[in-house]
């Protein structure tokens, strides 16, 4: 062994070390080239079950009732002038907990995951709807859905405070924007790479939409930990920026989330979506 380092300067030895943790950490993430992301296609024909769902979409897109401004402002609160040069607010909407909770049993019963739902096509137009979750309807859908997705309604902390709650999101326009009531850190149960420890920031703001491959995601997502401060890149186990999570598709067809993360330069690590969860019937 001895040996074999004389090889290398001992400048090269300690990244030699810290390449052997990486590897370790995000086994095959260190391999994967980015180009990967690039030469990942979904498939041409779309399962039927999603085919079916987007029916149940289209049907939920009738329920919409607009949402007054003033009603938005005093949600939004004192990020209301970031959000308004994100969305147009004169297309912002609300929904009935009754329609959400017929569409996300539609979700369940079609195995859909989250990305999928919060990237459907009916969202991703510009000049389309953009539908505001607030607090109390999160409540509702988290005492009886789990969306297994990277943003969770409520979750213990892991930094001694109290457990973090979701304010509010809104999902439309090809924007996807959430907001907690702190910033906190927290460990992710679906995520678990390594440590599983995110940092959860007071407003997220990403692009909620499809990549040129028709794969759809959640790309550049950024965080701000109060009104005056600079976006800055999630940050996820071992303080890496996460950047992306898209839903590709592997040999067989099967769906995979590619998570693009920046650790000694772009990296991927793929896991396997999981699809919404209904808690209880009824």
């Amino acid at each position: 062994m001895i040996s074999y380092l004389k090889k290398f300067p001992l400048t090269t030895i300690p990244m030699l070390c810290i390449c052997a943790i990486c590897s370790n950490f995000f086994p095959g993430a260190l391999a994967e080239p980015s180009s990967v992301y690039a030469q990942t296609k979904a498939p041409n024909d779309r399962p039927a079950r999603e085919q079916l769902f987007s029916e149940h979409v289209d049907d939920f897109r009738q329920k919409l009732v607009k949402a007054p401004q003033h009603a938005c402002l005093k949600i939004f609160g004192r990020y209301n002038a970031i959000i308004e040069n994100e969305l147009s607010m004169e297309k912002l909407y609300f929904i009935a907990y009754k329609h959400v909770d017929t569409l996300l049993d539609k979700a369940v019963n079609a195995s859909i995951d989250s990305l999928t739902l919060f990237t459907h096509t009916l969202l991703q137009d510009q000049k389309g709807p953009a539908i505001v979750f607030t607090g109390n309807l999160l409540h509702q859908i988290n005492t009886k859905y789990n969306f297994h997705g990277l943003f969770y309604i409520t979750i213990a902390s892991t930094d001694g405070g109290p457990e973090v709650r979701m304010k509010f999101f809104v999902i439309g326009q090809g924007k996807f924007i959430v907001a907690y009531d702190r910033n906190a850190k927290i460990k992710h149960p679906d995520y678990d790479i390594v440590t599983g420890n995110y940092d959860y920031k007071e407003l997220f703001i990403m692009d909620a939409k499809k990549d040129p491959n028709g794969n759809p995601g959640l790309f550049n997502i950024k965080g701000l930990s109060s009104p005056t401060a600079k976006p800055t890149w999630m940050k996820g186990p071992l303080n890496v920026d996460i950047h992306s999570f898209v839903m590709t598709f592997n040999a067989d067809q099967q769906p995979q989330i590619l998570i693009e993360y920046d650790l000694f330069g772009i990296k991927h690590k793929r896991m396997d979506p999981i699809p919404i969860e209904k808690l209880y019937d009824g």
